[in-house]
């Protein structure tokens, strides 16, 4: 179950499957990444309260993932980050899907756009875990946070025929009406996350393009704001 916190009284949002783990989704009270302003005083609010520097990514809509390494703050072209205990580590996001994930004592942060959730981003974070760290499917707990819902994300047929062949169970995330096609990248990604055998989900309500605005939503608003998922063990 998702909740709000603060930090410095800017509203944050946590989820108690991740109970005793530093995890957090910033909201506009407390955006640290902008492609429009300079953000580093909200960073450093969090870098602060945190003790650590984060590390972070540049995004590509790929299924690349990288392991942080001690001293390496940046890394280009990847979508998603694992780090270590003592490390810290957080990803942007306009609409596409944030999915923290842990097990074992490693943790990762994944960003699903459409393009990584075709390539399976998710999957490939999950082998990971079982090849890299022998921590297997169901000793993994992932937790998927606000991002755009299917009501809102209209899409083409073929973004929609490329999505469908990712999952077996098409019961979620998939919507037609009028000809028009909507996917919901939230319900597939945790079904990718259920045919990889994870069974440790829980997944925000919340959508960044409609219902309170505490998120940003490129999409709908074109903006260069960005809200962000924050991990740190």
């Amino acid at each position: 179950m998702f909740y709000f916190s603060t930090i410095e009284g800017r509203k944050v949002l946590k989820s108690d499957l991740l109970v005793g783990i530093e995890h957090f989704f910033t909201t506009r009270d407390i955006c640290i990444f902008s492609k429009e302003m300079d953000m580093s005083d909200n960073k450093a609010i969090v870098e602060n309260y945190l003790g650590q520097k984060m590390a972070t990514n540049q995004p590509v809509h790929s299924a690349h993932v990288e392991i942080v390494e001690d001293g390496k703050l940046f890394y280009p072209k990847t979508d998603g980050l694992f780090i270590h205990q003592g490390q810290a580590a957080f990803l942007n996001f306009g609409d596409c899907v944030p999915i923290i994930v842990y097990g074992g004592g490693i943790g990762g942060i994944i960003h699903a756009g459409w393009r990584g959730t075709v390539q399976k981003i998710i999957k490939v974070a999950v082998e990971k875990f079982v090849n890299d760290y022998r921590v297997q499917p169901q000793e993994i707990k992932a937790v998927i946070g606000p991002a755009i819902c299917s009501k809102c994300y209209e899409v083409g047929k073929d973004v929609y025929e490329q999505l469908l062949d990712t999952v077996f169970n098409h019961s979620c995330g998939f919507y037609q009406e009028n000809g028009k096609y909507f996917v919901g990248l939230k319900d597939i990604n945790k079904q990718q996350l259920l045919e990889c055998g994870v069974e440790q989900i829980d997944v925000c309500s919340y959508c960044t393009a409609c219902g309170e605005k505490l998120f940003y939503s490129y999409r709908f608003e074109k903006t260069g704001y960005r809200h962000s998922a924050v991990l740190k063990l």
